[in-house]
Parts: C-alpha cells; sequence; structure tokens
C-alpha cells in the first residue's frame, strides 16, 4: 500500500512539472500566425485607392509636403514710406502758404488803392475840373463819395445821384480813362469809358439816373439810387484792374 501511494505521489509531481514546462515554452513567430481578416481588408481598401499619405507597395504611411506662401522679395521699407509722406507734406504746405501770402498782398493792395480813391474823393476839386462838373458849381465840392453816402442815407436820393455821378468821374480821370474839359457832354465821357466796356456800363447806369434827376428835374426813388450804389464795388475793382 506505501509502495503504491508513493507511485501514485511521483506521477502526480511529474505530471505537474511537464505543465510547467509546457506553459513556458515561447510562442509561435508572427510571421506563423494567420493575418486578421479585418487587418488583410484594410490593407486591400488602402491598395485600391491613392492616398498622398499612404504608399500601398511598402503599406506605410508617407510624409506629406504643405505649400507654404513665398515671402516678400523685397518687403517695403517703412523710411521710403515716410519720407514720401514727409516730402507731399512740404509740398502741400508750401501751396498752402503760397495761397495765404498771394491773398494777403492781393488785400492790402485793395486796401492801399481803396485809401488812394478815398483820399482822391476827399481832395478839393481843380479849378478846370470844376469848370468841366458845372453841375457842382454851386455845390460843395469835397468828399464827393462820403457826400453821396450821408445824402443817400438821409433819403435825398437826387442829391446822392448828383454826387455819385461826380465820383465817378472824377475816378475815370484820376485813372486816365477819361478826360474832363469844360464843354464835354456825357455822351463824349460814356464813349472814352467804354474802351473798358465793363466801366461803360457802370458809368451809364449812374449817368441815365443823373440825367433823369438833373435835366429832367424829376425825383429818384431808393430803388433807382441803390442801383447804381450797389455797382459802386465792381466799378471800383474795375478801376484797379485798368492800373
Amino acid at each position: 500500500m506505501i509502495a503504491q501511494k508513493n507511485r501514485a505521489r511521483s506521477a502526480a509531481v511529474w505530471l505537474l512539472l511537464a505543465a510547467g514546462s509546457m506553459c513556458a515554452m515561447p510562442a509561435p513567430a508572427a510571421g506563423h500566425q494567420a493575418e486578421d481578416p479585418a487587418v488583410e481588408q484594410g490593407r486591400e481598401a488602402f491598395g485600391d485607392a491613392t492616398f498622398p499619405w499612404y504608399n500601398s507597395e511598402s503599406d506605410s504611411l508617407e510624409p506629406i509636403e504643405f505649400w507654404n506662401p513665398p515671402k516678400w522679395d523685397s518687403p517695403v521699407d517703412l523710411g521710403s514710406v515716410l519720407q514720401i509722406l514727409f516730402w507731399i507734406g512740404i509740398t502741400v504746405l508750401v501751396i498752402v502758404l503760397v495761397v495765404l501770402i498771394y491773398r494777403f498782398t492781393r488785400d492790402q493792395t485793395s486796401r492801399e488803392l481803396s485809401v488812394a480813391l478815398q483820399r482822391t474823393s476827399d481832395e478839393i476839386l481843380a479849378a478846370d475840373q470844376v469848370e468841366a462838373l458845372g453841375f457842382l458849381a454851386e455845390r460843395p465840392r469835397d468828399d464827393l463819395l462820403g457826400r453821396a453816402r450821408r445824402y443817400y442815407e438821409e433819403g435825398n436820393y437826387a442829391e446822392a445821384i448828383i454826387y455819385l455821378f461826380s465820383y465817378q468821374l472824377l475816378q475815370l480821370d484820376k485813372f486816365a480813362l477819361i478826360r474832363l474839359a469844360k464843354g464835354k457832354t456825357n455822351r463824349q465821357y460814356l464813349r472814352e469809358a467804354g474802351r473798358v466796356p465793363p466801366l461803360g456800363g457802370s458809368l451809364e447806369r449812374t449817368m441815365l439816373a443823373f440825367e433823369h434827376v438833373f435835366f429832367g428835374q424829376r425825383g429818384l426813388d431808393r430803388a433807382g439810387f441803390e442801383a447804381c450804389w450797389n455797382a459802386l464795388p465792381d466799378f471800383e475793382q474795375q478801376l484797379r484792374a485798368t492800373s
């Protein structure tokens, strides 16, 4: 009995050693294992199509080259841009200064000529001018334009037009556009002034109103005088343009 038990125990030990040896043996190589069907189907799908990132011959991934926009060969020179803007600003500034100087000089000249005209009107008429302007014989003969303005403000348009017409004739004589002389008619003065058409038109308007009052012995309303008075700035500007 004891011998049988010993034999049975020895057999069990050998069985355990055999099983442990089998577990310790290495697994078969991967190359000898069967291919996974899913892997094989994926390889066939990629093989039938073309992908830039897959190489079907080597069954491997390929690197993809991405396109990058080219860099500027000649980047913008900020210094050159600022220099161009600087010179543009200088040019604009010079143009503005020239315009301002021109306008200032023109206004200054205009004021000086206006003062000269005013001084002329303030002077007492010379003897030959008194004879030429016979209608002023019994009237004050200083400050012709100032008197025309005062009579205008007082509403005495008849006297105002006499002095306004006298003032215009005196200025035309001063600028050598007519020649005041005794015995000459208003039509002669008008023809002489007509060599400068705008001046002739201004003088004719005032002359007709003057003759309506002085020779026709008729009155003159405000509108009739203001039509002549409001044209005076243009008359003086045209005089300055001829000098």
